[in-house]
C-alpha cells in the first residue's frame, strides 16, 4: 500500500510539472509573436484613425509652392540708339508728363497727366499727340507698341499699399492682355528730396522704396522688366539730389534728357 501511495504521489508531481511547463511555454510563444513588447525597436503600424487624421491634416495644409521671384539685374539689358523708343508708349503721372515735354524722346507716345494713378488710369482720357483724345483701352486697341513703359505710384502713397499693389498688378495683367507682343517696362517711382522725405509722413522715400520693391516682383525678365532710374538721380543717402529739383519732388526740366539717355542703356532686343 505504501508503494502504491508513493508511486501515485510521484505521478501527481510529474503531471503538475508537465502542466506548469506547458503553461509557461504557451506564454513565451504568445509574447514572441506579438509586435508589442518586442526588443528589436519595431513598432506596431499606426491605426486607421491615426492615418486618417494625418491625411486630413495634409489636405487642410497642402504645401505651398515657392514664389518664382526674378531679379531685375538678371535681365539681358543692352544699349540702343534713340530710334529704339520710336515704337514706345509711356504711361504715367506728372513725372512721365515731364519726360514727354523735356526728355526729347523721339517718336514715342505718352499717355500721362498730373493726377493719373492705378485707380483712375483706365477712366482717364488723354490727348495723345497724332492720335487725339482717347482712353487707355482705345489707345491700346488702336495701335500696337513694341515697348510700354509704366510709372505710377507716387499719387497713390496715401492709399492702403496692399490695395494699390493689387490694382497695379491688375493693370499689368490688363496691359499684357491688351498688348501681348509688347515689352513691358515697370519703372520704379522717382524718389523725393530729403527735405520732403524727412518731413512728410506719406510722400517719403521709405514708402516709395517699399512700393517699388513690391511692384518689381511682377517681372518675368522675358516680357516684363523692372528698371529704376533713381540710380542716376539719388544722393549717397538714397534721396533725390537737392540740386536736381526745385520742388523736392520733380526733377528740373534740363535733367529729363539724362533720364531718356539712361532708358536707352536698358534696352531689350529680342
Amino acid at each position: 500500500m505504501k508503494n502504491i501511495l508513493k508511486y501515485s504521489f510521484s505521478i501527481l508531481i510529474m503531471i503538475s510539472c508537465l502542466v506548469l511547463f506547458t503553461i509557461m511555454a504557451f506564454k513565451v510563444l504568445i509574447l514572441e509573436e506579438s509586435p508589442v513588447g518586442k526588443d528589436d525597436g519595431t513598432q506596431a503600424p499606426p491605426s486607421e484613425e491615426t492615418q486618417d487624421g494625418e491625411d486630413k491634416r495634409e489636405e487642410q495644409n497642402p504645401p505651398q509652392p515657392e514664389p518664382d521671384v526674378k531679379d531685375p539685374k538678371d535681365a539681358p539689358f543692352t544699349a540702343a540708339d534713340s530710334t529704339y523708343l520710336s515704337d514706345a508708349l509711356f504711361i504715367g503721372d506728372s513725372r512721365t508728363l515731364g519726360l514727354s515735354e523735356y526728355g526729347q524722346v523721339q517718336g514715342a507716345d505718352f499717355f500721362a497727366n498730373t493726377g493719373m494713378s492705378v485707380y483712375n488710369v483706365k477712366e482717364k482720357t488723354v490727348n495723345v499727340a497724332g492720335i487725339g483724345s482717347v482712353n487707355l483701352d482705345q489707345l491700346l486697341s488702336g495701335k500696337k507698341y513694341g515697348k510700354i513703359y509704366l510709372m505710377l505710384g507716387i499719387n497713390e502713397l496715401g492709399y492702403n499699399q496692399d490695395n494699390t499693389v493689387q490694382k497695379y498688378k491688375e493693370l499689368v495683367d490688363y496691359i499684357r492682355a491688351k498688348a501681348p507682343d509688347s515689352l513691358l517696362f515697370i519703372e520704379g517711382n522717382l524718389h523725393v528730396a530729403a527735405a520732403r522725405s524727412d518731413s512728410d509722413n506719406i510722400f517719403n522715400n521709405s514708402n516709395i522704396n517699399s512700393f517699388n520693391e513690391r511692384i518689381s516682383q511682377f517681372i518675368d525678365n522675358k516680357k516684363i522688366f523692372y528698371i529704376d532710374v533713381n540710380e542716376i538721380f539719388d544722393d549717397e543717402n538714397g534721396n533725390l539730389r537737392a540740386e536736381y529739383t526745385s520742388d523736392n519732388t520733380h526733377i528740373l526740366g534740363k535733367y529729363y534728357v539724362n533720364w531718356t539717355e539712361w532708358i536707352l542703356t536698358k534696352a531689350i532686343v529680342q
